[in-house]
């Protein structure tokens, strides 16, 4: 029954635990013949010699359905009792040994199944073995016994159901007389449920009148107040259906059995004037008075088994109330005194109340809908009725008021459950303590103070549960203090073996109320005082109070099916109770759960309940509960399935709580003195599991930052176990006399700030033990120490080459499993928590990932340069020749790609929180590691080829998406194996080996293009650049996708190469010309280039077109205006790069003689910038005027603005005119090809002053003694005069071209903001600039004002119109004389004479 996974075979009547048994015997065997006693069982004396020698009938087994085990008894008469009816006892021979990992209490053996600061429910180890082992022995013996259990398919299998056959049964405990009871339809069990042996001393009784059907009621059964012979409790069982009595006057005196055989009637009986039907229900312990029986029908008799001189004798009479006429008993039926109307509801339950003398008792009943009477009872069955009452209205109305919830539900939903009587005599502390009313300090007999338990159901699967207090005396009745019960609203089950069960045991400062798969504990104590409890006070509200339910798992046959309750040892107590019982310091509950065994629900310390501080639920306990003791297969309680009364804050902050508690050690269910750690270890691990499962369960909505706190403890102790195991292996792996290894250095070495010291005085001398036990918490520190201990031991020269070896080689271990390890909890773990493991948590209130943090990040970085040196060191010059152990060395080689792995790893997460992180330090820290870290992959990857890790630096980039690294390793790799092939000495096999694999590398490249695309081919295609020039990169054979072509023209600077693969592998002739000519206009720098590369894309963007016209016949012969603009562009390109030839053609002379070109520049300066140099406060000027032909003399591509400096303040030989033409004129072309809009404006009234300023106006406007000859010739060889010419004769081929500005309206130019080739310029030289400008200014203004050069200007270009039209005029005569001699019209501007530049007309 109680605990099936036993596999203790004892029946009822071996009166041993021993489990062995005989062979079955064959089917011819005489099936009379009995099995042989067990060894060590203690047979009563009387058994052989009381034993009927006469023979037993036949037995009518098709009236018996359910009979007695073939084992524990004769062959049974049907109005008989059994012929051996003595009790069988179970010697306790030795006790169970308990299970490993079972929690036992203090001295009593029992196993703690969970506890917290208010109550502890324990296991009891006391257990017949037949109850123990009775659902296995069934099963076992389905085939061997006659009346064994059915086939399997007829038992309940349905969780929640029991089995409806003979494994039902029920029972009671009396902490009176320290024994339990428990009965099935074929036997009664007696045990003393507290002692400390598993296989207590048992008493079986054998019932001589079985059920006739497995689906009747049980037997119903008490035990009896010990008679004045005896020290041992009596037994009465009363069989329900047929009426049957059975009394034993004493569980172990076998001189019963004497008087059994000679008096049978007087201890055996039947219940007279049983209705048709009817049933008994319960059997009430009035003692000293008798028994009260309940009916189902409702009536109520009084039994007796004892008669005026204290002999066994039973006698059954029907009690009758004086109130009513019934007839048909001594005394009447119930139905007359409380009713089997509905309208009063049946039976609920009838307890003893206070014994006021000896003979006599007080019997309260109670309906299910509200109506009570009082009886009071003598010995003999002699009665009187105190009250008869009906309190449904009060109750509803009380309940209603007190609590809201009830208040919502239907009044015909309201039922009393259960009741008990409040204890008397109480200390007066208890009874200030309790929030009951006064009728606690009230001793009197007629006044009955009663606790009930209510409900109301709101539907089939929840109802409402409340305590009540009520208080009768006579006809008056008063409803107190109503204390709803809110931990449990499950309703009661129908097939519940036992109706729920509410106790108040002394000191009535807790109750407890029993269902079927659960305990309610609940305080009745008042809280402290406060505001709001003196509110609920005058309410008739109980303020809530201490409340817990302990749940049974919902399987099986695991249900409660008996239960009684303990109070504390006082001196109030009987001396029959003091002697027979064991010492109880606290009240319980005591339950009997089929399935499991004896459970007891004890309060912890319940005068707690009475001070200003009592116990209370918090979210810490519940959560410990489930984890430390539902973490249990066997337990048969439950922790989950009910919602925590508590906010999903405070049971966050309750489990971080609680899990630093475990990663530390510091919870008393957590031993800090292990026989194993590695055990330990893996249970604290399993309790972490434990937890968040156990929060899963809960659906509690945890934040962020409290599943990333649970998360890193639970990566800490799966990591701190794995390091246990590598420090074990390593203490292996290390010779003997040198066991000290880096992790037990580390834990040496940690400051002691920064874990918990050790205390050798009280036994603590293993400091690394102690330190998995209780530093744990503090993981990242110990993993970043292992650099410092290889520092310390190197700097200081603590050991040797080989011992600083093997400490690298340990060091790089512990680092690169740790993290691993913590990558891979993390990522089997992150559903279950709730994160996502590939993203790195963010924001201030998640604390810095423990792998990551810049402590670790930073001495990962240094240990990995520690491994290049020390790798530089030993390995490289010839790993055979090395002064320590060559195989540690390689696998310091081999750890690298992995070590390097995590440190790219911790960086990347340091610096995605740091981000978020709202500290400025940590911001700027996480910014600093965010600009290092390209830079770090980047080498640290490309430091692995150093040492032939090829294929490993290869998947590093991979995985940290490193594609610069991965194209740089890659491409080098390919340039390693083509010299090896190529170098000399190497073997036709070998070179032939090296071409395989670089194939097989540029063919793994290609396969990346398609895999990664513009991610890695454009690096790879910068490093095949870098390394082996523009032919690998148009040849590479590899790139299906065309990457190269998107590669050139992503990069602007590659322009030149990109035209080319446009032409040769794209076939692009439009998009060649494009990329020319933007190369042309917007990026070449020097000239020639830039000449050709416009001239390229011109002819392209011709060729394109006319390729266009060819295939398509209906076009149009005029271009696009897009390409037509794009020609336009061009050719104004070209023209100013031909006037900056012409200009550099006047400079090339005078620089021949140079030897460099600071040479060349100082000739320049000095002959052509003799004009600016002259000019006084122009050094601004003269700095940008130098800058300009610096420029010029380099063949760099100028500027439009830049190229017309020059030319305004260039000083040419008079000659230029005839060979480029005049300098201000080129300077207005430039403005026009190369500037738009106001620029362009600027431009041109810049040129117009310095064309104006050229001359000395003053001199000119001196006309005294001067003839029109001579002032014309004076005139015709100023500036302004060659500029005018110039410009009105190419106004005759351009009538567009009209640039000229009168002198007045270029004043102010540049004055006040100068061009945009000067934003960025300091301050300083831009006001000197603007200071030249202003001078300038001022001069050519001085010219206006006092030489009349407004007037002048007009007369030199009337002048320059004139001599424009007469030269016009000569060549259309000359071409007119040309056509009538040669038929011709060709007639060029030099056949009419006409003077390049327009000064030898004068």
């Amino acid at each position: 029954m109680f605990e099936p996974n036993q596999q203790d075979q004892g029946g009822p009547a071996k009166g041993t635990r021993s489990s062995r048994r005989r062979a079955r015997p064959s089917s011819n065997t005489d099936a009379t013949v009995q099995p042989p006693k067990a060894k060590r069982q203690r047979v009563p004396l009387h058994e052989t010699t009381v034993a009927n020698t006469e023979a037993l009938p036949e037995t009518d087994t098709d009236m018996y359905e359910v009979k007695s085990d073939k084992l524990a008894l004769l062959d049974i008469k049907r109005d008989g009792i059994e012929n051996l009816g003595g009790p069988r006892k179970e010697l306790s021979v030795r006790s169970k040994k308990q299970k490993a990992g079972e929690r036992t209490a203090k001295g009593d053996g029992s196993i703690v199944l969970t506890t917290n600061n208010a109550y502890t429910v324990s296991k009891l180890p006391a257990l017949p073995d037949r109850l123990r082992a009775d659902a296995q022995s069934k099963l076992d013996q389905h085939s061997d016994l006659p009346n064994a259990l059915p086939p399997l398919e007829q038992l309940s299998i349905e969780p929640g159901v029991p089995n409806k056959s003979q494994d039902r049964q029920h029972g009671a405990v009396y902490s009176t007389s320290g024994y339990a009871l428990s009965l099935t339809h074929t036997h009664a069990f007696v045990w003393p449920y507290a002692s400390t042996a598993a296989s207590p001393e048992t008493f079986i009784f054998g019932l001589p009148y079985p059920s006739k059907s497995p689906t009747d009621p049980l037997p119903l059964g008490s035990l009896v107040s010990p008679s004045a012979a005896s020290d041992e409790p009596g037994l009465v069982v009363v069989m329900p259906m047929s009426g049957k009595i059975a009394y034993w006057e004493s569980i172990s005196s076998a001189a019963t059995l004497d008087f059994i055989r000679q008096q049978r009637h007087g201890v055996e009986d039947t219940i007279p004037g049983m209705f048709s039907g009817e049933h008994v229900v319960q059997i009430v312990n009035a003692e000293s008075a008798g028994f009260v029986l309940v009916f189902s029908s409702g009536r109520l008799a009084y039994l007796s088994v004892r008669d005026m001189h204290g002999r066994p004798t039973i006698s059954v009479q029907f009690l009758r109330s004086s109130l009513t006429n019934a007839v048909g008993g001594l005394l009447g039926s119930i139905r007359q005194v409380l009713g089997s109307t509905s309208a009063h509801g049946d039976v609920v339950a009838v307890r003893a109340s206070h014994a006021t003398r000896v003979g006599e008792r007080v019997i309260v009943g109670a309906t299910t809908k509200g109506k009570l009477n009082v009886w009071r009872i003598h010995r003999g069955g002699h009665h009187d009725i105190l009250s008869d009452l009906d309190l449904r209205s009060e109750l509803i109305h009380q309940i209603q008021e007190a609590d809201p919830v009830s208040a919502g539900l239907p009044e015909e939903s309201f039922e009393i459950v259960d009741f008990t009587c409040v204890p008397r005599g109480l200390d007066n502390k208890y009874v200030e303590a309790s929030r009951l009313s006064e009728a606690l300090v009230h001793d009197e007999a007629s006044v009955q103070h009663l606790l009930l338990l209510t409900s109301f159901s709101s539907s089939k699967s929840q109802s409402h549960y409340a305590l009540v207090e009520v208080v009768i005396s006579g006809q008056n009745k008063k409803v107190g203090a109503v204390r709803p019960l809110n931990s449990y609203t499950s309703p009661v089950r129908s097939n519940a073996p036992e109706r729920p069960k509410l106790y108040l045991p002394r000191p009535a400062m807790v109750a407890f109320v029993v269902f079927d798969r659960a305990v309610v504990i609940a305080s009745m104590a008042a809280p402290p005082d406060s505001p709001e409890s003196q509110l609920q006070e005058d309410s008739h509200i109980i303020p809530a109070t201490f409340e817990d339910v302990v749940d049974l798992r919902d399987e099986g046959n695991v249900q409660i099916v008996g239960s009684g309750t303990e109070e504390p040892t006082t001196n109030g107590h009987s001396p029959d109770e003091l002697r027979s019982r064991h010492r109880i310091k606290n009240p319980a509950a005591v339950l009997l759960v089929q399935g499991v065994g004896t459970v007891r629900v004890a309060v912890s310390e319940v005068d707690r309940f009475a001070t200003e501080k009592p116990p209370t639920i918090s979210a810490k306990s519940k959560l410990e509960q489930a984890v430390f003791f539902g973490i249990k297969s066997d337990n048969p309680l439950v922790f989950q399935g009910r919602s925590l009364p508590f906010t999903a804050q405070e049971i966050g902050n309750a489990a971080i709580e609680l899990s630093h508690e475990i990663v530390a050690s510091k919870t008393s269910f957590i031993p800090n003195v292990p026989a194993s750690l590695e055990n330990n270890m893996r249970t604290r691990v399993e309790y972490l599991e434990r937890l968040i499962s156990h929060l899963h369960t809960l659906k509690v909505d945890l934040d962020a930052r409290t599943r990333w706190v649970l998360l890193y403890d639970s990566e800490k102790m799966a990591v701190a176990t794995w390091l246990w195991r590598k420090n074990e292996q390593f203490i292996a792996e290390r010779p003997k006399g040198d066991k000290q290894n880096v992790i037990s250095e580390t834990v040496v070495y940690i400051n002691e700030n920064q874990k918990t010291e050790p205390n050798p005085a009280v036994g603590e001398v293993d400091p690394v033990r102690h330190w998995f036990i209780n530093d744990v918490w503090r993981l990242e520190i110990f993993i970043a120490w292992a650099y410092q201990i290889i520092k310390y031991a190197y700097t200081e020269r603590l050991t040797d080459e080989n011992g600083i070896n093997r400490l690298v080689l340990e060091a790089a271990i512990v680092n690169k499993g740790a993290l691993q390890e913590a990558e891979q909890h993390r990522l089997r773990n992150a559903r279950l928590y709730g994160v996502n493991p590939r993203k790195a948590p963010e924001g201030n209130a998640i604390p810095e990932p423990w792998t990551a943090t810049s402590f670790i990040a930073n001495n990962l970085k240094r240990l990995i340069e520690f491994c290049y040196e020390w790798l530089d060191n030993y390995y490289f010059p010839s790993p055979e020749k090395a002064s320590v152990d060559v195989k540690i060395l390689k696998s310091i080689r081999d750890m690298l790609p992995a070590l390097t792995s995590r440190y790219f790893t911790a960086l990347d997460e340091y610096i995605s929180w740091a981000e978020k992180s709202s500290d400025s330090h940590t911001q700027e820290l996480g910014k600093t590691c965010l600009q290092e870290y390209p830079k770090n992959v980047y080498e640290k990857i490309l430091r692995l080829k150093d040492y032939d890790l090829w294929d490993e630096a290869i998947a590093l980039a991979q995985e940290h998406e490193a594609y610069a690294a991965l194209a740089d390793v890659m491409v080098q790799h390919i340039l390693t194996l083509e010299e090896s092939a190529l170098a000399p000495g190497t073997s036709a096999t070998k070179a032939e080996e090296c071409h395989a694999k670089t194939e097989d590398r540029k063919r793994q490249m290609g396969g990346y293009f398609n895999q990664y695309q513009e991610r890695f081919a454009f690096p790879a295609y910068e490093a095949l650049l870098d390394a082996s020039g523009v032919q690998a990169v148009l040849e590479f054979p590899y790139d299906t996708e065309g990457y190269a072509t998107k590669f050139l023209r992503s990069r602007p600077e590659l322009a030149k190469i990109s035209w080319i693969n446009d032409v040769e592998r794209e076939k692009d002739i439009d998009r060649a010309a494009e990329t020319l000519l933007t190369l042309g206009l917007t990026r070449e720098q020097q000239v020639w280039s830039k000449k050709i590369e416009l001239s390229l894309g011109k002819l392209a963007l011709l060729a394109d077109e006319a390729d266009q016209r060819n295939r398509d016949s209906e076009m149009s012969n005029g271009f696009p205006d897009s390409k037509a603009a794009k020609l336009e562009k061009v050719d104004q390109a070209l023209e100013i790069i031909t006037i900056q030839n012409g200009l550099y053609s006047q400079i090339r002379p005078t620089i021949e003689e140079a030897v460099d070109e600071r040479a060349e520049l100082e000739l320049a300066m000095k002959f052509h910038g003799a004009w600016i140099n002259g000019q006084k406060k122009q050094k601004a000027l003269q700095n940008v005027f130098e800058d300009g032909m610096e420029r010029l003399l380099k063949h760099e591509a100028l500027q439009p603005l830049t190229l017309i400096d020059l030319l305004t303040l260039v000083y040419l030989d008079p000659k230029h005119l005839e060979a480029i033409g005049d300098q201000f004129y080129l300077a207005l072309k430039v403005a026009k090809h190369g500037l738009k809009g106001e620029e362009r404006s600027n431009a041109e009234r810049l040129i117009w002053r310095r064309c104006l300023i050229r001359d000395d106006w003053k001199q000119v406007n001196v006309t005294n003694l001067k003839d029109d000859q001579h002032q014309l010739k004076v005139l015709g060889e100023t500036a302004l005069y060659r500029t005018l010419f110039t410009v009105v004769d190419e106004q005759h081929k351009n009538d567009a071209f009209r640039p000229c500005i009168k002198p007045s309206d270029v004043l102010g130019v540049y004055t006040d903001s100068l061009d945009r080739r000067f934003d960025g310029m300091d301050d300083s030289f831009r006001n000197k600039l603007m200071d030249a400008m202003k001078a300038e200014d001022a001069k050519l203004k001085t010219y206006i004002d006092k030489a009349r050069l407004d007037e002048w200007y007009k007369t030199t270009l009337e002048a320059a119109e004139n001599t424009v039209a007469i030269v016009y005029g000569r060549m259309t005569a000359k071409k007119a004389a040309a056509a009538a001699v040669n038929g011709s019209t060709r007639a060029p501007l030099e056949a009419a004479g006409a003077v390049t530049g327009g000064s030898s007309f004068w």
